[in-house]
């Protein structure tokens, strides 16, 4: 038997054993349903050269735990110097320096007419939550931290009600003109931010946003921080199982019984004293719980892991050409992007490297009903030259023609010229397929989500049975948030916290009653307030 089995070979999983793992310690074993670690990172070869971030892309310098992470691991990276290019919407081209002008094709009140999208999100900010882009992280001057701008935000009324018991849309809506929304949603790059997400978190994610500082890439890859951590982990013992997907699980005496189906359909059996549960909300929905695991509260369980957060779709697709045709538009910084309204939503510019690779443009990077529109030109038959080099044993990275058609369409919209390089190869994902069911989490409207984040560590506090990652975590959306949530688990089963974390700002998750010193953060009645409120109030 197992000391410890960790399911799921994304950040948070590889964590976990990484830390676990010990030469003479318990014996622990991580296991994976794809055929590939890294999860939700994933830094795909291109047959030119370099790679493609299909999943998360960069960290920023204050996520102050990644960073420290990445330094004890020794992992190279690079500064991500990054402009704006502009925007195309309403089919205008403009500049964040026009939105004071008349050429915004978006009305405008005069206090909304900022100095681009960044100062017009402060602005709302600012309308919901007065003092708001004074608080941490934005404002890293004593007395403000975590702790305070948690408080600060617990305290917010919107309409007599705490921010929680809305959309962020919802109470948007009531302090913006609806052109001013549009406008956010058409050049922040993401219109995921700004829908259906909880209030009181979103707006905390949004600060975070403003606040974290210059961004970092690792140069080989975001990838290479799980493939690290998984091969310090069988340096130290731990044993990695790639193609086995848990399908059942079971209390049995004094652990688990463990079911997955293997390469070619195989059954395969195993036990474990505890396990951990590194996956996110699709994967768990997919795993079928004995009854006996939750016993009475099995419903709540159901509906707080279903309900308290929802994931974000989104997709990336790839376009490699043999010349840089963008190369003039870069001006001369490592990435650019330009932001539309156009189905594509996001267009990033890879000058070449010094390795020599093809030219790369991330032609789309969508999210909500945008992604959809791409996923049914993606089922067209005709498929496109992949630009992976290795497409990978479980999950399919090529495209359509009739997909790279109409990207090729949208790209001359955009830039107001016919684009008449033809691309050498795509690559194209949605998050949102099975088992990920979308490339992020955002918290839901009406769940207090200081409340369930601690009882979804261990939801029946009888059980070694644990669950982290970014999806109930604080900073989901953020690898971040993964770690913050695997490191405050591992500290439940008994680790002492590293000594690479430092830094007197470093938060893990603020639940309750905040981060106290030498405490697990979870509130004793934490179970009786998550099932008092039915889970959803």
């Amino acid at each position: 038997m197992l000391d410890v089995a960790v399911i799921g070979g994304g950040v948070a999983g590889c964590y976990c054993a990484y830390r676990l793992a010990a030469p003479g310690g318990p014996s622990v074993a991580l296991f994976e349903a794809s055929g590939r670690i890294g999860g939700r990172l994933w830094s795909a070869p291109l047959r030119g050269g370099g790679f493609a971030e299909i999943g998360g892309m960069f960290f920023r310098e204050n996520q102050r735990n990644v960073c420290a992470l990445i330094g004890q691991l020794g992992l190279a990276t690079a500064p991500v110097e990054f402009a704006r290019l502009g925007q195309f919407a309403r089919g205008r081209r403009f500049l964040d320096a026009d939105f004071r002008s008349e050429i915004l094709p978006f009305v405008l009140a005069d206090e909304e007419r900022q100095s681009g999208p960044a100062a017009l999100l402060a602005h709302a900010l600012e309308q919901l939550a007065p003092g708001s882009t004074d608080q941490w992280p934005i404002n890293r001057a004593p007395p403000r931290s975590a702790q305070q701008t948690f408080a600060f935000l617990r305290s917010v009324r919107h309409q007599g009600r705490p921010l929680n018991d809305y959309s962020l849309w919802n109470v948007l809506n009531n302090v913006i003109s609806n052109e001013a929304y549009a406008l956010l949603a058409a050049t922040l790059g993401s219109a995921s931010l700004l829908r259906t997400v909880n209030a009181f978190d979103g707006i905390w994610n949004l600060l975070h946003e403003l606040g974290d500082g210059q961004a970092f890439g690792l140069v080989e890859g975001y990838q290479q921080l799980p493939l690290e951590l998984g091969q310090q982990a069988q340096a130290r013992g731990a044993a990695i199982h790639l193609h086995q997907r848990l399908s059942a699980i079971s209390h049995r005496g004094d652990g688990f019984l463990l079911k997955f189906v293997g390469s070619g359909g195989a059954k395969i059996e195993r036990r474990a004293k505890q396990v951990i549960l590194a996956l996110p909300q699709r994967a768990l929905q997919l795993v079928g719980f004995d009854q006996g695991i939750f016993g009475g509260i099995g419903s709540t369980f159901e509906q707080v892991r279903d309900g308290a957060v929802r994931a974000m779709r989104s997709c990336k697709i790839f376009l490699a050409y043999d010349q840089a045709w963008w190369s003039g538009d870069a001006t001369g910084a490592r990435i650019a992007a330009r932001y539309t309204d156009m189905p594509m939503q996001q267009c990033y510019y890879f000058p070449r490297d010094a390795f020599d690779r093809s030219a790369l443009l991330m032609a789309a990077y969508a999210d909500d009903v945008s992604a959809a529109f791409w996923s049914s030109l993606a089922d067209h038959e005709t498929r496109y030259p992949a630009a992976a080099r290795e497409p990978g044993d479980v999950e399919a990275l090529g495209a359509s023609e009739a997909l790279v058609g109409s990207l090729q369409a949208q790209l001359s919209k955009l830039h107001g010229h016919e684009i008449a390089q033809v691309p050498t190869g795509a690559l194209y994902f949605d998050w949102g397929n099975d088992p990920y069911g979308g490339a992020w989490h955002a918290w839901a409207p009406h769940y207090r989500s200081w409340e369930v984040r601690p009882w979804m560590r261990q939801p029946n506090p009888g059980l070694d049975l644990f669950i982290c990652g970014e999806a109930y975590a604080q900073r989901n959306g953020w690898v971040e948030g993964a770690i913050n949530s695997a490191e405050r688990t591992l500290e439940r089963l008994g680790l002492s916290r590293p000594g690479w974390i430092s830094d007197p700002d470093f938060q893990f998750e603020v639940d309750d009653r905040g981060v106290v010193e030498n405490d697990d953060g979870n509130d004793r009645d934490v179970q009786r307030l998550v099932t008092g409120h039915g889970a959803a109030a």
